[in-house]
């Protein structure tokens, strides 16, 4: 099995909430064959019990269409408002999530997913997550390439679009500090358009 090269001490330990017993084991397994430590929920309630006592998870795949009164979605939203520095993966087989129902920085893959397809996909929201164990460059780097996303984005994608934009921006904003970030990214992309179009 592939292991993510991009996991820290930090992003080791992942929660997988879904109410299929075999997909659930599926992920799982993936998960702690790449080396993560994992614990399983079978709904949201589940899962917001086993984050209330746990400070150890940094990484929660959800399903979004799950059996209680909370779905996946919804699940997302209420972990990013009380944890924000969870990494969230949204999946489904059957809904395909419109940009703007994800909450800011989380990604989705459509089930059917091969094993590699679901470690690169998490080892990328992991590095995205956590901007400031890159260089200087590679933060200006995703901060310049969410620009040209927003500016080609089509109209019902740009509030997503724009929101990772927001986030890439405010990676540079930690890294070099409001006013100081401009500078930085105007020296290295000199005949960039301006920003936030």
């Amino acid at each position: 099995m592939e292991t993510l090269t991009g996991s820290t001490a930090n992003y080791s330990t992942a929660l997988v909430v879904e109410d299929e017993p075999l997909v659930r084991t599926y992920v799982a397994e993936v998960l702690m064959d790449a080396g993560y430590r994992v614990f399983e929920a079978c709904d949201a309630l589940d899962a917001l019990a086993i984050l209330g006592e746990r400070r150890d998870v940094h990484i929660v795949l959800t399903d979004i269409e799950m059996p209680g009164g909370m779905d996946g979605l919804e699940l997302a939203g209420t972990i990013r408002s009380r944890w924000p520095e969870i990494v969230i993966l949204v999946h489904s087989g059957r809904v395909r999530p419109a940009a703007h129902a994800l909450p800011l920085g989380a990604g989705f893959i459509a089930k059917p997913y091969r094993a590699d397809e679901l470690l690169r996909e998490l080892e990328e929201l992991v590095e995205r997550h956590s901007p400031s164990t890159g260089t200087d460059e590679d933060i200006l780097d995703a901060w310049h390439a969410t620009e040209l996303a927003q500016a080609q984005a089509p109209p019902a994608d740009k509030p997503f679009a724009l929101a990772q934009a927001m986030a890439a921006e405010q990676a540079a904003i930690e890294r070099f500090g409001r006013g100081p970030h401009i500078a930085a990214y105007d020296a290295r992309f000199p005949d960039a358009p301006e920003r936030g179009g």
